[in-house]
C-alpha cells in the first residue's frame, strides 16, 4: 500500500508530538526525583532530625564574593531565580567574617545568601544595615550575579557578641523577618536598649552557660524580658563565649534549622523549637525558654 505525501506529513507530526511528550515526561521525572530537604528530614528520630541541620545543604558548592568595600557575601555557586533568602551577619568585637567562615558557608549551602559586614565593631547595626541595602540593590541591578536571585521579603539578621547586639539593633527594620542573636553583648558598644521592645520579627536568643564575657543574666535576660515579639531563648550548658566561632559548634544545627523554618518554610525544622515534640526542649544540653 502506498502512503501519500499528506499521510507521511501526518505520521511525521504524530512522531514529533510523541517525542515532545516523552521529553516532557522525562524532565518531570527528573524534577520529581530531586532531593527534597524537608521530606528527607521528616519521620526521623529526634537526634537524627537535629543532626540533619548540621549536614551540608543542597547547594554544596559555595562562593565568596566581595560587595563593595564593606560587605562579603557567601552564596551558592549556582543560584536559582528568586529562590534565595538573605542573611545579614555581624561579627564579634575585633573579628571578621573569616572568624565565622565555616558557619556562614554552611548557611549558604542551605540556599541562603549570607552578607557579612566587614566591620569589627557591629554594635550599632549601621554597617549591617548598609549591607542589607547593598544586597537588595544587587537583586535589581542589571548584570549583577544576584539579579533576580533573591527573596527580598525573607531577611534574617544574625550576629555574635557585639554583632549579636547589632543584629538586635537592625531587627527594628521593617524589612527584617527574624533576628538571631548569639551571645549578644547589649551594654555599650553603640547598642540602644530601646531596640529590645522594637523588634519586627521573631527573635532567637542564644547563650552560653559558661559565658563570662556576655553573661546570660546580664546580657540576654533583659532582652528576653523586654521583647514584645515571640522569643525562643536557648542556653547551651558548658559553653563559653568563644563556642560559636569558626564552625558554629553546637549552635550550628539549631541556628540553621531556625533559618530554614523562618526563611524557607521548613515545617520539620519547627519541631526543634515548638509543639509537643520540641526536640531541643528534651535535649539535656540545652535550657529552653519560650515566650
Amino acid at each position: 500500500m502506498q502512503i501519500s505525501v499528506c499521510q507521511r506529513h501526518i505520521f511525521s507530526v504524530l512522531k514529533l508530538s510523541f517525542l515532545i511528550i516523552f521529553i516532557a515526561l522525562s524532565c518531570c521525572a527528573q524534577v520529581n526525583t530531586a532531593p527534597n530537604p524537608i521530606s528527607e528530614a521528616s519521620g526521623q528520630s529526634d537526634s537524627a532530625l537535629l543532626e540533619y541541620y548540621f549536614r551540608t545543604g543542597n547547594y554544596p558548592a559555595v562562593s565568596d564574593t566581595r560587595l563593595g568595600r564593606e560587605c562579603r557575601v557567601f552564596h551558592p555557586e549556582l543560584m536559582d531565580d528568586g529562590r534565595h533568602p538573605i542573611v545579614i551577619w555581624g561579627n564579634g568585637t575585633y573579628t571578621s567574617p573569616a572568624s565565622y567562615r565555616s558557619m556562614l558557608e554552611h548557611w549558604a549551602s542551605h540556599g541562603m545568601v549570607v552578607v557579612a559586614a566587614m566591620t569589627p565593631n557591629a554594635g550599632t547595626g549601621r554597617e549591617m544595615g548598609g549591607c542589607l541595602d547593598d544586597i537588595l540593590d544587587e537583586n535589581t541591578r542589571d548584570g549583577s550575579i544576584f539579579q533576580n536571585k533573591l527573596m527580598p521579603l525573607r531577611v534574617a539578621v544574625a550576629g555574635h557578641s557585639q554583632g549579636g547586639g547589632g543584629a538586635i539593633m537592625l531587627g527594628q527594620d521593617l524589612r527584617v523577618t527574624t533576628v538571631i542573636a548569639i551571645q549578644p553583648y547589649v551594654t555599650g558598644r553603640g547598642h540602644e536598649p530601646s531596640a529590645w521592645q522594637s523588634q519586627q520579627g521573631a527573635l532567637l536568643l542564644l547563650s552560653g552557660a559558661e559565658d563570662y564575657t556576655a553573661p546570660p543574666t546580664e546580657q540576654q535576660q533583659p532582652v528576653f524580658d523586654a521583647a514584645e515579639v515571640p522569643v525562643t531563648w536557648l542556653t547551651l550548658r558548658g559553653a563559653s563565649h568563644l563556642a560559636p566561632m569558626y564552625t558554629g559548634g553546637s549552635y550550628l544545627g539549631p541556628v540553621t534549622a531556625w533559618l530554614r523554618w523562618y526563611l524557607r518554610n521548613d515545617s520539620q525544622a519547627a519541631a526543634l523549637f515548638e509543639g509537643s515534640r520540641c526536640v531541643l526542649c528534651q535535649d539535656p544540653r540545652w535550657e529552653v525558654r519560650i515566650k
